[in-house]
């Protein structure tokens, strides 16, 4: 009970000021920079979201794309099977310090008549397309941010063409042994998707919206052993989508340029 609680204390005091977002992704070989929170949106694929501090309601508005969102400018393309590469920052331009929780991501196709930079996200039917968590005793976003480092998300090669949100989060688990302490960090951006099969088919069971897909209470948000020796990490929302399921074992980590 008292290393628990020394454990939990630590990770608060770790929390309070600790937090971040995407800095950039990179599509086809090309750089596209993430606008700062709060800051002007200079032009970029990426949604700029108002603060770098954590969203706490999994219920709540901003649980789509981060708090106060904005559309963004661009919409960039890439080409299905490749990878879309990403990296995470604290604000100011430092590692991501939390080394507790997954990363997910999903994707959702923009209705036809409507364009991804102008595309209400919290109407969009998400499917998982990438999930990392644990590794052994360890988690993936622990080796990753340790090393400062950038995390490639296959784009499947099976999707149809056209243009797409993806919505990619961290869920911070180092308070989520206690009811609402999970911190959700999302990011969103804009893609326009070309080279693919077409052949990708979904399920009601693996579309889900945001806010809708998660509540307080689910595993994998509320984590009581999250400290617990032999822990087991289970993923909250729908499984990874048929076609895009081409396993979970993590992915290379890349040091970053």
């Amino acid at each position: 009970m008292l290393f628990s609680s020394l454990v939990s204390f630590v990770a608060l005091a770790v929390g309070v000021n600790a937090h971040g977002y995407v800095d950039k992704i990179i599509c086809d070989g090309k750089t596209f920079t993430g606008p700062i929170p709060g800051e002007t949106n200079p032009k970029s694929p990426i949604r700029r979201i108002s603060t770098i501090d954590p969203y706490k309601n999994p219920t709540g508005s901003g649980i789509t794309c981060g708090e106060k969102s904005q559309f963004a400018a661009l919409v960039a393309p890439i080409t299905a099977g490749s990878d879309l590469t990403l990296s995470w920052v604290a604000h100011p331009n430092q590692k991501w310090p939390h080394e507790m929780g997954p990363l997910i991501t999903y994707m959702a196709k923009v209705p036809a008549g409507q364009t991804a930079d102008k595309f209400d996200a919290s109407k969009a039917d998400f499917f998982k397309v990438h999930q990392e968590g644990q590794e052994g005793k360890k988690w993936y976003v622990e080796r990753l941010m340790k090393l400062g480092t950038t995390m490639s998300i296959p784009i499947p090669k099976e999707l149809e063409d056209g243009e797409y949100i993806m919505r990619h989060e961290i869920i911070a688990l180092h308070l989520a042994n206690n009811k609402g302490g999970a911190e959700f960090y999302s990011s969103c951006f804009q893609l326009k998707v070309t080279g693919g099969t077409g052949t990708a088919k979904t399920t009601p069971s693996e579309t889900v919206r945001f806010p809708g897909a998660y509540t307080a209470n689910d595993p994998g948000i509320y984590v009581p052993k999250v400290f617990d020796s032999g822990f087991k990490y289970q993923f909250p929302g729908p499984k990874i989508a048929t076609f895009a399921n081409t396993g979970n074992s993590s992915e290379p980590v890349t040091e970053a340029r």
